[in-house]
Order: structure tokens, then sequence, then C-alpha cells
């Protein structure tokens, strides 16, 4: 039976493209649509797109008309589009606000820092993070292996990645209107989707030369963020639980520049060069202090925080140059908390990687 979303979902992909972003396919489940090319493979290796087919997920991503096409062809069971962040134009930055108490959002007052000032903020809710592509894990949001939550699943609803920040009586407006606020900058009009559970996504323009890393709760619970790596669904697809559709007054492809005290949230600190680490004697203190209080941190996790910890001391520990020799006694602490060994391992080998990427130069992530 042919899909009559299909034609509908391509003609917005087309027009999103038109206008500079690179999209690819999505499922109702929004994930990328277009199967691996290796899940059949014995031993399947990490592969961004060089075997030169088709099904890597946000790596397939393109703004040519031809290339999204073939795409689509590739999968007649897409219903949605997502669209690529961090790419030239725009350097697309997603701010995914999970609203789950069923209030609505908060009525704009412009000029005024800690009032949101998204489009439709007050108005009628709607009817929904580059990295070696695995072909077990068609992302919906570009995050790496050990970013998406204790149970392993590739997202819930409104593109969270699967963290357990998400319950009843979430309002990632209320959390974004407070981070405004605290940190005075005012949330601009901008590009903004409204969900089929009542969040909203806001697409902000990032600067070029610096990669805004995905995450999900870590500024505040509701608060998702899509950078590198990551994608959002776009306007016009349809998902599990319905429609996704410009918010009323909305911009429609015009990105406004992410605030400045916004953008120092969003980017962790440039990590210092990496240094030689030797650890001591074995029947001594084998650690630093400093690292010895990573692995303490990991150890202190309670459940919903265990994925983010963990990812987050695993960065620290190879930003130092101590990652190899710390990584078996922080997934050691996380096993300690409950996480899975699979979780554990897959979120240290994800923050190793996250590390030698934030170490290249900045020409290296354009």
């Amino acid at each position: 039976m042919a899909n009559p979303s299909l034609a509908h979902a391509l003609a917005h992909a087309l027009t999103a493209a038109a206008h500079g972003f690179r999209v690819i396919p999505l499922t109702r489940a929004k994930l990328p649509a277009v199967r691996s090319p290796h899940h059949h493979d014995p031993a399947p290796l990490p592969c961004r797109g060089e075997c030169g087919r088709l099904g890597h997920g946000v790596h397939d991503a393109s703004a040519d008309p031809r290339a999204i096409r073939a795409l689509f062809a590739a999968a007649p069971w897409a219903t949605g589009y997502g669209i690529a962040c961090g790419y030239a134009p725009y350097h697309l930055i997603g701010i995914d606000l999970d609203l789950k108490d069923g209030r609505p959002g908060y009525p704009g007052e412009p000029g005024k820092p800690g009032r949101p000032q998204v489009a439709g903020a007050g108005g009628a809710t709607g009817d929904r993070n580059g990295r070696p592509w695995r072909p077990d894990a068609n992302r919906k949001d570009g995050m790496e292996d050990g970013e998406n939550g204790e149970n392993g699943k590739d997202g819930t609803e409104d593109g969270k990645s699967g963290l357990e920040h998400g319950k009843d009586g979430t309002n990632g407006l209320a959390a974004l209107a407070r981070l405004a606020r605290e940190h005075a900058f005012a949330i601009p009009r901008t590009v903004t989707v409204l969900t089929p559970s009542g969040g909203r996504h806001l697409w902000l323009s990032g600067p070029p030369g610096l990669a805004v890393p995905n995450s999900a709760g870590r500024l505040a619970p509701g608060v998702d963020v899509r950078g590198m790596g990551g994608y959002l669904v776009g306007p016009g697809s349809y998902g599990s639980h319905g429609s996704y559709r410009l918010a009323p007054g909305s911009p429609a492809w015009d990105p406004a520049p992410v605030p400045a005290a916004l953008l120092r949230l969003l980017t962790p600190p440039r990590p210092a060069p990496p240094r030689s680490y030797r650890p001591g004697p074995p029947s001594h203190d084998p650690h630093p202090a400093a690292l010895e209080g990573l692995v303490r941190f990991v150890r202190a996790s309670r459940e919903g925080q265990r994925n983010d910890r963990l990812f987050w001391a695993a960065c620290r520990a190879y930003e130092t140059g101590a990652g190899p020799e710390l990584a078996p006694a922080l997934i050691d602490a996380a096993l300690d908390t409950g996480l899975p060994s699979h979780e554990a391992r897959a979120t240290v080998a994800s923050a190793a990687r996250s590390a030698a990427r934030h170490l290249q130069p900045p020409e290296a992530w354009a």
C-alpha cells in the first residue's frame, strides 16, 4: 500500500533544503528512515558513509534535491524529515522544550530578560545529537552511544534522548524562562515548531567554527539541546502521535542568532591541552585526588543522572590524558550505581570520541 505521507514529507524536506538546511527522511518513530547497509555485517565497524551507500543516519543529510529524492526513494515508509544541526549556513542549534503538564506557555514580553519571546508561546499547541554511525542504532537525535539513556532506547516523545529527566510535570518553557532570568538574556523570536505532545522546538543560529554538543536535561529538566551530530524533526512531518507544525506567527526558515549568554551555557569550556598521565605505584593511590574525585562523582549518581554523570566524568578524564587509565574505575563506579555494563562501556567510549573531537582545531569542525 502506498504511503500517503511520503510525498508530503518529501515536499517539506525539499522546501527546507531550498533554504539551506540539510535533511534526512524519518520514520513515524522519528528515526532515520533509510536502513543501515551494515546491519547484516558479522562484525560491523563504525561508518559515516565512507562505504558509499545510504543508511548512515544524520551523516546522509543533504541539501541537494537529487540526493534528497534518492534518500526518500530508499525509504518509501518515511513520514517525516529531520533537519541536521550544526551545518553552514545557519549552524543550527535546536532547543527542545518538553511540556508534560499540559499548561500553556508563557506570553512573551519584548525586551525583558527571562520571558520567552518565541512565536506561538501563548497560542494553541500542536497535534516532536557527526559521529561514527553504528548500524544497530538509527539514532533519532544523532547522539553517540552512551548519550542515549539507560534503557538503550533511541528516544522518546519530542526528541528526548531517553535519559530519565522527563517526568510528569516537566515544563521546559518555564525552565528556559528561569535560565533566561538567571543569566540575563532575552529569548528571541525565532523559528518555533509545535510538537504533538505540546512541546516546542526553538531554532537558533550559531556561530561558525563552534560545535555545540547534544545534551538531554543538562541545562534544566525538560530542556534538551540538538547540536552537531543531532537533528530536529522538521515542520510538516508526521510522527506516531501527530504532526509537527510551525507555531502561529513563527518565522518560517530564518532562525534568530543564539544569545551570547545562552551560547555560553550550551558550550563546554575549552579543555586544557592534553597532558601525559602516569599513575603512581600500584600499591599506593593510583590516581591523583582530582581523578579520584571523578570516580566518586560517578558513584554518587542517582537514577536518572547515571549516564550524564558518567559521560561528563569520562570526558574530563580523557581531556587530561588520563582516560585510558581511569576508564575501568569509572565503569566500575557506574556499575555500582546499577547502570548496565554495556551502557557504561558505550558511554565511556562515547566520551573518548567526544573529547578527541573537542581537542581538534576549530577548522576541523566545519
